[in-house]
């Protein structure tokens, strides 16, 4: 997604370029063209908070298996109470 973006952002500041040099400031298209423009770099600032986000989900849920099997929990068909006596047993 991020070298669509770039390639998107590419040509929309070639078509600008050559819009600004041949128009008005006042003229619909360049507006529309700033307005755009705008908008792509919303849309890379929003793909870079995304992958971040992506690393942190990630690595919380690398953490979040490590976690399980130190504090004593034996799955999903083990009663919770025998887990929580058998971790707290585990500490003493």
């Amino acid at each position: 997604m991020g070298k669509d973006l770039k390639s998107m952002v590419e040509e929309v500041n070639d078509a600008s370029s050559s819009l600004n040099k041949n128009s008005k400031p006042d003229d619909p298209l360049s507006q529309v063209v700033k307005v755009l423009n705008s908008h792509l770099t919303q849309l890379q600032l929003i793909d870079q908070g995304t992958a971040a986000l992506q690393a942190k989900v990630a690595a919380a849920q690398k953490a979040s298996q490590g976690f399980g099997s130190t504090i004593g929990y034996m799955g999903p068909t083990s009663d919770a109470a025998d887990s929580f006596y058998k971790s707290y047993m585990g500490r003493r």
